[in-house]
This record gives structure tokens, C-alpha cells and sequence, in this order.
């Protein structure tokens, strides 16, 4: 073979390497994709928001009268016993320092008592004077009536002055007991509140009681001074005897059923505490959320398992999250959330791997939890779905599981 012989296999040598090398470079390589496995098991669908602790029966003490209330000495956690634990002690309300105008007026007023007084003792020896003169009277009156030197009808006069005069007396002296109490009032309006008045030792006037057995769950009044009727000066209940409610969303809230199971997660311990919901109210409200925005919510009212909570060391308003749920199936098909979107025509779809390629499937979908989705219809168990798939995942490309 010749010199150009040998130059020309060399050079298509070359260029077959050339081709093949971009061939291979040019030839599309398979994705790498993360894969699960379509299987059948059990799945729970659950509701949860952020809530609270609180006994069961909370019980406010309020001051029923207003007055000086004594120092309370109890704190929180402390036992009571119903009817019997004094909780409050209430004496009278000191009366208010006089200014000097009103101190002047209160004078003057005293000083008019004083003149009624007076009057009335005037007015009731006049009465005393004509009483004897109508019982003289009437003295004379019987004698000249035995001789018969006068008729019946001066006698009855007579005897009728002289009950007029009686009850003249006895309204006297009513008048002047009246203008006597008018006078201690009006020195009494002069009296200046003094601080020994009601001193600690002295006898107390009101003590309220602990309406019923427990413990003092929170002191709101703890010292000492004046408070009006209605004040609230403690919280009492039994801790032992706990729920816990929680405000959901209304369209959560309209899932939920009496009777629910709940895990109550969230409150510090690693194992969930297992309650039951007793009550979703009647009532909605409304919420602004931390972004401004308003909600409406509706309060679920959990019981919870009380020996489990008193173990647990939970006492009233500590935060809780209870796990709520609404529904529940024990044989279903399940597909991992993350393997979950929607095509191109708005139809719920998954990419299924198959002979080293992603297949493009419709599938219709039930029940959905934070991670897995109920599959009626699309999809057999034992399949292999593309989870998350990217924009360079379509109908027919070759893929490649991870790992």
C-alpha cells in the first residue's frame, strides 16, 4: 500500500472518531429522577391549628360589695375548699376628705340641725302644754257632767281635745326624735376619714369564700385597697380536669365531627396525648391573622385524657396543637404527594416510569394529607412515579432513578 493509501485510511479513521464523538456528545442522556413506589396502606387526613388548655370549669371571684380589700394572701396553685377557704376579706369604704367648701356646707348644715332641734323641742312643749290644758278640761268637764250642768256633746268635745292633744305629743316627739338623727347625720358628714378606723385586727365585715374545692389558678387582685363591687379578684378550678380548645378555620371546622379522634402534639413531650372532640360551637368568629388578614374561625372543644395531661404536667392556657381527624381509611391506594401536578389540559397528572422513560398520566384523585393522596383511579400498586418533577421531565424522556 502506498504513502496516499495509508494517508487516507488515517484520515477517515479520524473522522469516524470525530462523528462518533459527536454522536455521542449530541445524544440525549437520561435525567436523574427521584422515584416511589405506588403502594396500598393505611391513610389519615387531619385537620391541626394552634390551641390552648383551659379547665374545664373556670370560676371567677369577683368583690360583691365595693370596700377596702384586705392583702390576699393565697397564690396560685394553692388548694381551696368550697364554702370554707376564705379567699377575700372586705371591710367598709373609708369616707372621702372634705374640701373646704363642702366642709363649710356640711358646718352650715349643722348648725340648721342643731336649729331643728330647737324647734322641735319647742314644739313639743306647746304640745305637752295643750295636752295639760284639754286633760284639766276635760277633768272639769266630767264633774259639771255627774251634776248634769252640762250636756253629752261638751263632754265628747272635751274628750276628743284631749285625744287630739295626745296625738299632738306623740307627733312632737316623733319630730324631735327625727331632728335628733338629722343631727347626728349632719355630724357625721363632718367626720374626716381616719386611718385607724378599720385597722387589720378589727372585726371584718364581708369574707368570701371559694364557691367551690380546687385550686387558685391566678390571683388578679393580690394587695391591699379600696375595689369596686363586680372586681375581679381571682380565678379558681380544678386543674385536674382539663380540655382543650382549639380555633379552627371555618372550612376546617365544617369537617370535624363530635366524637373525632385527636392527637394532641405540640405540648413539649415527644409522645402525642389522645383525646376526643366533644363539641365543635355553634358560633364563628372573626380573626385577623399575623399578615392582616381577617379569618373566620370557629372554636373545637377537645377532651383530653385527664390522668395522661396531669402526668404530662399540663395546667390551664398552656399552648397545645391538637391533630384532628376527619377522615380515615384502612386499605387505599396512596401516592406520594410530592409526585402530584397538574397538565398541561388542568387535569391532575404523574409521570410513571417505565422502560427507562417518563410516561405522562391523567389520574383522578381522592383524599389528601400533608403527604400522600388518595388514587380511586390511574394508577396500580407496585408502580414507579417520578416525584418532583422538573421542566426537563416530559412524555418520553429517558430517565435514570437516583441513586
Amino acid at each position: 500500500m502506498g504513502i496516499l493509501g495509508r494517508r487516507w485510511i488515517v484520515w477517515t479513521l479520524l473522522a469516524l472518531g470525530v462523528a462518533a464523538l459527536l454522536a455521542l456528545a449530541l445524544w440525549p442522556r437520561a435525567e436523574e429522577v427521584e422515584v416511589a413506589v405506588v403502594e396500598r396502606g393505611a391513610m389519615r387526613v387531619t385537620v391541626q391549628d394552634e390551641g390552648r388548655t383551659r379547665v374545664r370549669e373556670l370560676y371567677s371571684v369577683a368583690a360583691p360589695v365595693a370596700g377596702e380589700l384586705d392583702r390576699i394572701d393565697l397564690e396560685a396553685g394553692d388548694r381551696v375548699t368550697a364554702g370554707e377557704t376564705v379567699v377575700a376579706r372586705i371591710r367598709p369604704m373609708e369616707s372621702p376628705f372634705l374640701d373646704p367648701r363642702s366642709e363649710a356646707a356640711a358646718a352650715a348644715r349643722l348648725e340648721a340641725a342643731r336649729a331643728a332641734v330647737d324647734l322641735a323641742q319647742a314644739e313639743l312643749r306647746r304640745a305637752e302644754a295643750e295636752r295639760d290644758y284639754a286633760s284639766q278640761e276635760l277633768q272639769r268637764a266630767r264633774r259639771l257632767a255627774e251634776r248634769g250642768n252640762i250636756s253629752e256633746s261638751r263632754l265628747d268635745q272635751a274628750e276628743s281635745r284631749m285625744r287630739s292633744a295626745r296625738a299632738d305629743v306623740a307627733a312632737a316627739e316623733a319630730a324631735l326624735r327625727l331632728r335628733r338623727e338629722e343631727l347626728d347625720e349632719a355630724r357625721a358628714q363632718l367626720t374626716q376619714p381616719s386611718p385607724r378606723a378599720h385597722s387589720p385586727g378589727s372585726s371584718c365585715c364581708i369574707t368570701v369564700t371559694a364557691p367551690v374545692s380546687g385550686e387558685v389558678l391566678q390571683v388578679l387582685r393580690k394587695s391591699a385597697g379600696p375595689v369596686v363591687e363586680g372586681a375581679e379578684l381571682l380565678t379558681i378550678g380544678d386543674a385536674s380536669e382539663l380540655e382543650v380548645v382549639v380555633d379552627l378555620l371555618s372550612t376546617d371546622a365544617v369537617k370535624v365531627r363530635p366524637g373525632a379522634a385527636v392527637d394532641v402534639v405540640g405540648w413539649g413531650g415527644e409522645q402525642p396525648l389522645k383525646g376526643t372532640v366533644r363539641r365543635v360551637e355553634p358560633f364563628g368568629f372573626t380573626e385577623v391573622s399575623a399578615l392582616g388578614i381577617e379569618e373566620q374561625r370557629v372554636n373545637v372543644i377537645v377532651d383530653v385524657d385527664a390522668a395522661a395531661a396531669r402526668d404530662a404536667g399540663l395546667r390551664h392556657g398552656f399552648r397545645v396543637e391538637p391533630r384532628i381527624t376527619v377522615w380515615r381509611g384502612e386499605d387505599v391506594l396512596r401516592l406520594p404527594l410530592g409526585a402530584l401536578f397538574r397538565s398541561a389540559d388542568g387535569h391532575w397528572a404523574v409521570f410513571v416510569s417505565r422502560d427507562g422513560r417518563a410516561r405522562l398520566r391523567n389520574i383522578e384523585i381522592g383524599q389528601t394529607n400533608s403527604e400522600v393522596v388518595e388514587v380511586p383511579d390511574g394508577l396500580e400498586a407496585g408502580e414507579r412515579v417520578i416525584l418532583f418533577p422538573s421542566d426537563r421531565i416530559s412524555e418520553g424522556t429517558r430517565i435514570r432513578p437516583r441513586g
